[in-house]
C-alpha cells in the first residue's frame, strides 16, 4: 500500500500518454504530458509549491503571511491550494476573460480573488498584473511574480525536464510547449538541451501574442486580443529564455479550441484550449518526421475548466469558431 501524508506530495510525476490525432501512422511517436493530473489540475502546482517552499525554508515566508500574484486562473488555484496547506493567506488578481470555473476553483481553496478589467497596456494600473504588484508593495505581501521569477524556471528544470527525459528513456527528439510565463518551456527545455543538444525545443504561441515576433526577430510589437487562456502575452517575461527556442509555431484560437474538442471526443483526453494549440503544433511537426523521432507535448490543464467556453457549443458559435450547425 502506498500512502501519502500531504496533498503536496502528489505534485509532479505526471504521466505521458500516446497521442494519435493528427499524427501519421508511419510517423513519429507522439506523447502528451498530462499536467492536469496534478492536484489542482494544472502544471502551476509545480511552481507555486517550489517557490513558496523555498521561501519558507529560507525564512522569507512564515505561516500567517499573505502571498499574491496575478493569474489567468491556473496559478491562482495552485497558489490558493499550496498556501492553504502551508498555513498562508493568498490573494490573486485575474482578468475578466478568466473562465468562471477557474475563479470558483480558486475561491474554493479560500483565496481572495480580485477581478480586473481587460486592459490594452500591460502597465495599466487597473490591469491584473499591476494591481498585484501595487498590493504587494503597499501591504508587504510576498509577491510570487511568476512572470519574472527565475524560481519559476528552476521548478521545471528540476522536475518537468527530468521526468520527460526519464520517461522517454532519453529518446525524446522534440519538446513542444505553450509559452505563458515561459517558465515551463524554459526550465524543461534547458534540462533537455543539457542532456542532448540535438533535442528541438518548439514553443507554441497564440495568434495575437507578442512572443513569436520577439523570439523570431527580437522585436517587441503590440499584440491584439485572443481567447485562448494560459499561453501568450502582451509583454516579454523574464521567465522566458528565448535562446532555448529552436522554433516557434503560432496557432489560432479556432484551431486551438477545435483541436481540443476533437481530441476529447476521439481519444478521451480533455485538455484546455492551450492543449489544443500544442496538439495542433505537434501535428505540424510530425508531418515532416519519421518513426525514429519522439515528440513530447505539454497538456497544461484540463477541459473541465472550460465547460462554459470552448466546450460550450453556443459560446463557440458566438465567437465564430463553429458553423451554425456542427457536423459530427
Amino acid at each position: 500500500m502506498r500512502v501519502h501524508e500531504s496533498i503536496l506530495e502528489l505534485i509532479g510525476h505526471t504521466p505521458l500518454l500516446r497521442l494519435k490525432t493528427g499524427i501519421p501512422p508511419d510517423g513519429p511517436a507522439a506523447y502528451v504530458k498530462l499536467e492536469f493530473c496534478n492536484p489542482t489540475g494544472s502544471l502551476k502546482d509545480r511552481i507555486t509549491y517550489y517557490i513558496l517552499k523555498k521561501a519558507m525554508d529560507e525564512g522569507r515566508l512564515k505561516p500567517g503571511d499573505t502571498v499574491i500574484d496575478n493569474t489567468s486562473g491556473n496559478t491562482g488555484s495552485a497558489l490558493a491550494m499550496v498556501a492553504s496547506v502551508m498555513g498562508l493567506k493568498s490573494i490573486v488578481t485575474t482578468p475578466e476573460k478568466t473562465s468562471k470555473e477557474k475563479i470558483d476553483l480558486i475561491k474554493s481553496y479560500g483565496a481572495e480573488v480580485i477581478i480586473t478589467p481587460e486592459v490594452e497596456d500591460h502597465d495599466d494600473p487597473e490591469g491584473f498584473f499591476m494591481v498585484a504588484r501595487r498590493l504587494a508593495e503597499e501591504n508587504g505581501y510576498f509577491d510570487l511574480n511568476q512572470y519574472h521569477n527565475q524560481d519559476n524556471v528552476e521548478a521545471h528544470y528540476i522536475s518537468t525536464g527530468p521526468e520527460i527525459w526519464e520517461d522517454t528513456g532519453g529518446r525524446i527528439t522534440h519538446f513542444v510547449c505553450g509559452i505563458g510565463t515561459g517558465g515551463c518551456f524554459s526550465g524543461a527545455a534547458r534540462f533537455l538541451k543539457e542532456k542532448n543538444r540535438d533535442v528541438q525545443n518548439i514553443a507554441v504561441d497564440p495568434e495575437g501574442s507578442i512572443f513569436a515576433e520577439y523570439i523570431r526577430h527580437n522585436r517587441e510589437i503590440k499584440g491584439y486580443a485572443y481567447k485562448v487562456e494560459g499561453i501568450g502575452s502582451d509583454v516579454v517575461t523574464g521567465a522566458l529564455h528565448p535562446h532555448l527556442v529552436d522554433e516557434v509555431i503560432t496557432v489560432s484560437d479556432k484551431d486551438s479550441f477545435n483541436r481540443a474538442r476533437l481530441i476529447a471526443r476521439t481519444e478521451g483526453i480533455s485538455g484546455g484550449g492551450s492543449s489544443g494549440a500544442v496538439a495542433f503544433a505537434m501535428e505540424k511537426i510530425a508531418a515532416n518526421l519519421g518513426p525514429e523521432a519522439l515528440i513530447v507535448g505539454i497538456f497544461a490543464d484540463a477541459g473541465i475548466r472550460y465547460l462554459s467556453k470552448c466546450y460550450n457549443d453556443n459560446w463557440m458559435r458566438q465567437h465564430g469558431y463553429l458553423p451554425e450547425v456542427e457536423v459530427n
